[in-house]
């Protein structure tokens, strides 16, 4: 028996405005996993609550991309290159080269293993949008589609002016094609992550503002301070949002499964990038690298970007932990305070809601660090120290020339 798809379905809304929901604004982020190797997948009918399935041309997608891929890896890594006066920086542009696609190999595989967590993903938004919309608090998809169509059209934008800047300095057909697809594969993980970081950073969002809402103290101390929901709706209101709460906290650790080694390879790719043209940097200052060589419009382009890349990614899962902090206080304060004025069953449930913010809050992560500005630091503080090593050798090489 033919199982039947859900593309007439999901493709169908895709042109629906205004968007009602989540899956109004998958479709054009399903084609970018799936076109790109990252989420070869095929949904079945009932996109809202089924599964999916993989089809013989998700098999083929994957397998292109992924030989793409190491074919790009052989040529980049073995091909001859112009002679550079220093022999590191040769060396660092190999080692870029194959950080680079090694980690798309490595993003590609994974992906593919887990590429059913992807619906499962979609799926807990879904949830978690229409207990929110039962507390009053509605999503406006149709913005969220805007910008995510913006956004995804500046990074392509980028990503097609440094090939063309590269193009415009005569580089063989070959060299441009790696060199685009590197570009291409590194800046789709960074849409991919950046887009799991900001579905659930929304949604934590739009949940302290229920809370606060729903929540906040009335009048002062001295006044004896209430809730803003009274009654029986006060333990009814105060379960949903602990509900809420936890399906957000599963939902950050299903974006994490599925999209923390994906942000973790755009990381890598960035930081090799930015490690050795800075390093460039101090060899232009030495007068080892003609100034020419480094300070032109495409690697300072890229430079830019893939510093964006980390930034913006430890921007957002920052705020992801400082809305959690922020809650954790909030909620710290309504216990305190209102120790005598609500009943007993709502108070324990506020201390029992205070304990599950202290345990388990929502965050991204590949499993060894969280994405905050602590990855920012760690950043900087490595790429000193490699480059400090990097120096001594170039000195010691120079100085036995």
């Amino acid at each position: 028996m033919k199982l039947k798809t859900g593309h007439q379905e999901l493709f169908g809304s895709l042109w629906r405005f205004p968007k009602r929901d989540v899956f109004d604004c998958v479709p054009l982020h399903y084609l970018v996993l799936k076109l790109s190797g990252m989420g070869c997948i095929t949904p079945r009918a009932g996109i809202r609550h089924g599964s999916t399935m993989t089809t013989v041309l998700d098999v083929g997608l994957f397998v292109l991309n992924l030989m793409l891929a190491v074919s790009m890896m052989v040529y980049g890594t073995f091909m001859s290159q112009r002679h550079l006066q220093s022999p590191i920086m040769f060396i660092g542009l190999k080692l870029v080269n194959f950080t680079c696609y090694a980690s798309t190999i490595y993003g590609l595989i994974s992906c593919f293993i887990n590429r059913h967590e992807i619906w499962k993903f979609y799926n807990e938004a879904y949830t978690v949008d229409a207990m929110l919309e039962a507390l009053g608090e509605r999503t406006n998809f149709t913005h969220s589609f805007v910008l995510f169509v913006v956004y995804y059209g500046g990074a392509m934008g980028m990503c097609c002016l440094v090939i063309g800047v590269m193009y415009s300095r005569n580089l063989p057909w070959m060299m441009l094609l790696n060199l685009g697809y590197s570009y291409f594969s590194l800046t789709t993980f960074h849409i991919v992550s950046l887009t799991c970081l900001d579905v659930v950073w929304i949604r934590n969002l739009r949940l302290n503002k229920v809370f606060r809402k729903l929540f906040s103290l009335e009048g002062s101390i001295a006044d004896a301070p209430s809730l803003t929901v009274y009654g029986p709706k006060q333990m009814l209101v105060l379960r949903q949002i602990m509900q809420i709460f936890d399906n957000i906290s599963d939902l950050a650790d299903k974006g994490s499964f599925y999209y923390g080694i994906q942000i973790m390879v755009s990381i890598a790719g960035s930081f090799v990038f930015l490690l050795f043209y800075t390093f460039a940097f101090t060899l232009v200052i030495r007068s080892v690298l003609p100034f020419e060589s480094v300070f032109n419009a495409g690697p300072i382009i890229s430079y830019l970007m893939f510093a964006y890349n980390v930034f913006i990614v430890a921007f957002f899962g920052n705020a992801l932990k400082q809305q959690c902090r922020e809650f954790f206080y909030l909620l710290k304060q309504d216990v305190s305070v209102l120790v005598a004025n609500v009943s007993l069953i709502c108070y324990r449930l506020l201390r029992m809601f205070l304990m599950q913010l202290g345990h388990r809050s929502p965050m991204i992560t590949c499993g060894l660090f969280p994405f905050d500005w602590t990855l920012i630091f760690s950043i900087l503080s490595t790429a000193a120290t490699y480059i400090i090593i990097l120096l001594q050798f170039e000195s010691a090489g120079s100085s036995t020339a």
